[in-house]
């Protein structure tokens, strides 16, 4: 059990250490950029890979290496940003159902219900389209669809503890309700929402791109993964060059952030001690 403890450590820093250096990658992408990637160029349009563009250039002659690294700040933001937001929404949502009860924990359920009653991406999608493209409305559309597991799991961990003996104590000791949620409750049900966390940035990544994929989030000359996907298609005979090498960021990204969250669930999970 110890040796399969090390091991997971192990395994936890070196893919840390994978997604720190991609993460600095996309934190210094304008530094590190090649070219600029809105620079247009039509007399170098939809060159091949070779020695001057590395990954080729598009129909407007624009770099697509430039583009992959600038696009990767982009699409890294909008993935913490959306798993912060979503994390912090549901995890306060369902602390509230969990420790109130009654009322506001039926209430609260039955609307998790009816959001849930949707296939995730089909509503993201419907609720995006009805409001209309942009970074925002994106934002706000995937927050109603991917609040509702946060909310249901720390509901679930919630109603498991409040009746434990030390939460009962502390109310007798005079303690309230927010310092008993904060201090004797959040902590003990911390370590879960984080492995949830880690385990969606991956995701996310995925429904960010997909949607602007569709032209629903970021827009043209904005770089960004999905996007650049989003304007390739119609090149994909001619030119897949323009779709293979951020298809191939978006793959490559997501397979790294998504053994990180698993590297995380084998490190905090309290039965692989």
């Amino acid at each position: 059990m110890r040796k399969k403890r090390n091991w997971s450590r192990i395994r936890f820093f070196m893919i840390l250490g994978i997604a720190l250096f991609l993460i600095l990658l996309a934190a210094f992408s304008s530094q590190l950029a090649p070219m600029d990637p809105l620079e247009t160029n039509f007399r170098e349009s939809l060159q091949p890979p070779g020695a001057g563009h590395l990954c080729g250039t598009d129909k407007l002659g624009r770099d697509v290496f430039s583009r992959i690294l600038c696009g990767a700040g982009n699409s890294f933001f909008l993935t913490f940003f959306m798993v912060l937001l979503v994390t912090v929404i549901g995890t306060a949502i369902g602390l509230a159902a969990g420790y109130l009860g009654r009322a506001a924990d039926t209430i609260l359920m039955r609307l998790i219900d009816v959001l849930l009653a949707f296939p995730d991406s089909v509503f993201a999608i419907a609720v995006a389209g009805i409001m209309g493209a942009g970074i925002f409305h994106t934002v706000l559309a995937l927050a109603l669809v991917w609040w509702t597991k946060y909310a249901r799991l720390t509901r679930s961990m919630v109603a498991n503890i409040r009746e434990k003996e030390y939460i009962i104590e502390a109310r007798f000791g005079g303690a309230g309700d927010l310092r008993i949620l904060g201090k004797y409750i959040l902590p003990n049900i911390l370590p879960q929402i984080i492995i949830m966390s880690a385990l969606d940035v991956g995701g996310m990544m995925m429904s960010l791109a997909g949607l602007s994929f569709l032209g629903l989030a970021s827009q043209p000359p904005a770089p960004e993964w999905g996007s650049m996907l989003y304007e390739s298609r119609q090149y994909m005979q001619t030119a897949p060059w323009m779709m293979i090498f951020p298809g191939l960021a978006i793959l490559l990204t997501v397979i790294v952030f998504n053994l990180l969250g698993d590297s995380v669930r084998d490190l905090l999970d309290p039965k692989g001690q």
